[in-house]
Formats: C-alpha cells, sequence, structure tokens
C-alpha cells in the first residue's frame, strides 16, 4: 500500500489547501498502477472517508489532524453518521448513548427540515 502525500518537506513547495485536497494523488496512482493507496490530507469527516473509499479513489484513508485536535474523533464520528457497532473503551462507555442520541436528534430533526421545505416546494 502506497501513502500518497505531496510531501511539502521544502519551504519552496506552496500547496493549495482545501478539503481532500491529496486525495487525486491517491486516485490517479491507484487507477495508473493498479497498486492500493491511502488517501491524506485534509480529510476531516467520516463521510469524507466513505466517499473517497466508495469511489475508488483510494483502499484507505489516513485520519491524522482531526485526531490530534480529538483523540475520540473514530467513536464521535462513529455516532455522528449512526454506527452503534464500535466498541467504546469501557471509562468512556456512560457517554455513548448521550453522544449516540444527540447525533440521533439531530438527524431527525435535519430529516423533519428537509420533509417541511419540500411541502412548502
Amino acid at each position: 500500500m502506497l501513502d500518497c502525500s505531496s510531501g511539502q518537506v521544502s519551504p519552496h513547495q506552496r500547496p493549495i489547501y482545501g478539503r481532500m485536497y491529496q486525495t487525486p494523488f491517491s486516485d490517479r496512482i491507484r487507477q495508473e498502477a493498479q497498486i492500493a493507496t491511502m488517501a491524506v490530507g485534509a480529510i476531516s469527516e467520516a463521510d469524507h472517508v466513505n466517499s473517497v473509499i466508495a469511489a475508488g479513489r483510494a483502499d484507505l484513508c489516513a485520519i491524522g489532524r482531526p485526531h490530534l485536535a480529538n483523540p475520540a474523533w473514530t467513536l464521535t464520528e462513529a455516532a455522528r453518521i449512526g454506527y452503534p457497532g464500535l466498541a467504546w473503551p469501557q471509562s468512556y462507555e456512560a457517554g455513548k448513548p448521550q453522544l449516540e442520541a444527540g447525533f440521533a436528534r439531530e438527524r431527525s430533526l435535519q430529516a423533519q427540515s428537509a420533509a417541511s421545505q419540500e411541502r412548502v416546494a
């Protein structure tokens, strides 16, 4: 598996940052060289990971800075997308139902809002 990063090892490099900005490197190498790749660079939501993998742009995504900012990033994103199957550390299990319920409520409100907008239109 090849980690597809643009390097940024020289002060002369001026990459254009943006959401998933290094994913095109992974995509091109994966398609042209037919080898497994790992996408990196400003991938910060589970939905980003899912879209990159589902589109066949990479075989794996590395999440760096979001984990530095929030060591529980994986647990939070699993709850955000409604995936209850991720095991939590025992010392954190008491917070899991609250986090999952909060995100479920948020998804329900978004669905209600979208439905009411459809009725108006």
